[in-house]
């Protein structure tokens, strides 16, 4: 079996009120979805490896922006480092979780360049097969220049419960609809110069990609005007009043067993959504 090759790295990202009271509420849905989606992951993918991570964010809803993109800059500039590592040795640097000093916002999922151990798998070789070939991913991917992808999983009202809505991009390519965890991470992406802007024609896309790269001391030219933004927003359905209070009432209220079992059950859809994002579409399962 002839190893995948990866197209990005991706960081995958929920949003939400992640403590109590409102840890299981309607509007914190993204923050389980993304408990239910990570063991579905390492089945799909067979191993952990740092060109994806996962994070809840811990802020509110209404002020996810500033802690989810210090969270990415400090991913990004991992990303970096690794690459600059791996041309500087011309070897595959053992890869393990880096613990950010005095990041409090980190919420992540560890990530290995080993094979994870699994009662339930012979091998746990995953979808892709065996630990030489994980590694030749990684070591390919360490010599390539790829961009990478911020997923955001969020509650979606204008979807149906267990329903999902993917939209690329930011607010220029898709209206936010007034969901202000989404206004609250635009706003701090445009702030940290991380939002592509759509208008831009592609030399000056170029021009603006050069600039950063020089200003990051990255020599690959990976920059952070490569990142694209995946929105997937998993359905919670809306009342029947339109009423400002009694939607805030709603979304801040605990879902049901039912409701809790339809957002869970939406976990290995969207890990196909990330799978092609992060192999393209020669990673995805057939049949």
């Amino acid at each position: 079996m002839t190893a995948p090759q990866l197209q990005r790295s991706l960081f995958i990202a929920s949003i939400g009120n992640l403590t109590a009271p409102y840890t299981l509420s309607r509007h914190s849905a993204g923050h389980t979805l993304l408990k239910a989606m990570e063991p579905v992951l390492l089945d799909r993918i067979g191993f952990a490896h740092p060109f994806y991570q996962t994070w809840q964010c811990p802020s509110l809803m209404n002020v996810s922006g500033p802690a989810l993109t210090r969270r990415l800059k400090a991913w990004l500039a991992e990303q970096r480092r690794r690459r600059r590592i791996y041309r500087t040795n011309n070897t595959t640097e053992q890869l393990s979780t880096v613990q950010h000093a005095g990041d409090d916002d980190a919420q992540s999922s560890s990530t290995s360049y080993t094979l994870l151990s699994n009662s339930n798998s012979n091998s746990n070789r995953g979808e892709y097969g065996r630990q030489e070939e994980v590694e030749e991913v990684g070591s390919l991917s360490l010599s390539r220049q790829f961009g990478a992808t911020l997923a955001i999983l969020h509650d979606e009202l204008e979807a149906e419960l267990g329903h999902l809505k993917v939209r690329r991009g930011g607010p220029k390519q898709a209206s936010l609809r007034g969901h202000r965890g989404l206004i609250s991470v635009m706003e701090s992406l445009r702030g940290a110069g991380l939002l592509q802007r759509s208008s831009s024609s592609k030399q000056q896309q170029q021009q603006q990609r050069l600039q950063s790269a020089a200003r990051s001391d990255d020599p690959s030219g990976h920059s952070h005007s490569d990142l694209e933004i995946l929105r997937i927003g998993i359905g919670i359905g809306r009342p029947e009043s339109r009423n400002r209070d009694d939607v805030s009432r709603y979304v801040l209220a605990d879902m049901s067993p039912r409701e809790l079992l339809a957002i869970r059950r939406a976990a290995s859809p969207v890990v196909d959504v990330l799978v092609k994002e992060l192999y393209g579409k020669k990673g995805r399962r057939k049949g």
